[in-house]
């Protein structure tokens, strides 16, 4: 492809300071659509629920959704996709780390939803459903030559999700001034900086593809490392900012929310798969090693909710450790995936297939 072929022969500019300049108009555009959602929120009669529980979670992860779909489509790389929602749900779930951290005594201050169970449920089926896509059932082709059924399952698993979300409004946000911003033009300023965040999620594959090539990286490590990482900073900053105005549940729901949406980009993908390689559940060692850590981290993180489902008081030096540590585990199972990703571990993939 002349434009992976142009980039990596790129000297005089380095890639991985494009690659940061990219990522960072990613973040800015990302932090204005939710700024312009929370206009529309304000000013209109639709769900306040839904729009910050179900639909910011899907536009803070349009890059995943288009830089997956243009790896499908044009990279014509599968893996990529793969190790894109992997990658981003494991950092996903890493930024709870930071809440654990930094904002201990704010966030056991809080109420929080016993619904939060019940999106880790929907997250955790997910999980499960790309495992068994993956390493357990390979169609061969059964559907249209390359489309994997088990994607209808996932799609089937987010629908639910969706029509099990809360649509009452919960008033826990703070006071906030009322914005000069009209309704109508918060909406044509949304769907501008859509298009720039399409657009600046298409090249990112390319630059992802490029860095790749040039640095000898798998596919599914290269993914999840720089594609994955840099559209999940939106979740990432929107997150912090939320958490220091004491607004954990949207912070939570934000992120659980990003992670469920990031299953349905396989389902797309998949049925785009045309023409491509391999089936984009293709399992290899560094996607084998996502889900592995991202089942420890899924833990981690749920044992962290029930906790503060029940209550916890933030005096007692015994839950400051507790969560110290949970957000230990997250950060190392990261860190571990990053190092595991880069070791031959001599693993056979699909291990439940010959």
């Amino acid at each position: 492809m002349s434009v992976l072929t142009g980039l990596a022969d790129l000297h005089d500019f380095p890639l991985i300071l494009l690659y940061v300049v990219t990522a960072a108009i990613v973040v800015f555009v990302s932090l204005k659509l939710s700024d312009f959602l929370n206009i529309i929120d304000k000013k209109s009669n639709i769900s306040g629920a839904f729009l910050g529980g179900v639909l910011l979670a899907a536009v803070t992860s349009l890059p995943e959704l288009f830089s997956s779909l243009t790896a499908t489509v044009f990279v014509k790389d599968n893996n990529y996709v793969l190790g894109n929602v992997l990658g981003s749900n494991l950092f996903n779930m890493m930024i709870f780390a930071l809440i654990f951290f930094i904002f201990f005594k704010k966030m056991v201050e809080k109420k929080v939803s016993k619904y939060f169970l019940v999106s880790m449920a929907f997250s955790g089926a997910l999980y499960v459903l790309t495992t068994i896509a993956g390493l357990i059932f390979v169609p061969n082709g059964w559907i249209l030559g390359y489309f994997n059924p088990v994607s209808i399952l996932i799609i089937a698993v987010y629908v639910i999700s969706i029509i099990k979300t809360p649509k009452i409004e919960e008033a826990e946000e703070e006071e906030e001034k009322e914005s000069k911003i009209t309704l109508k033009t918060a909406v044509i300023l949304f769907v501008v900086f859509a298009v720039v965040l399409v657009a600046a999620s298409i090249f990112l594959t390319y630059l992802t593809d490029a860095i790749s090539v040039k640095y000898s990286l798998g596919a599914s490590f290269g993914g999840a490392l720089f594609l994955g990482v840099a559209t999940s900073l939106p979740e990432l900053t929107s997150t912090i900012n939320l958490a220091r105005k004491r607004n954990f549940q949207a912070a939570y729901s934000d992120l659980i929310g990003s992670c469920i949406f990031n299953f349905l980009i396989l389902t797309f993908s998949d049925a785009l798969s045309f023409g491509c390689k391999t089936n984009v559940y293709f399992f290899d060692q560094s996607a084998f090693m996502m889900i592995v850590f991202g089942a420890i981290e899924f833990i981690a993180l749920l044992i962290g909710l029930i906790l503060l489902i029940k209550g916890v008081d933030g005096n007692k030096i015994q839950n400051r450790i507790i969560f110290y540590a949970l957000g230990t585990v997250l950060v190392a199972s990261y860190v571990a995936f990053v190092v595991l990703s880069n070791v031959n571990l001599g693993l056979s993939f699909a291990p439940f297939i010959k």
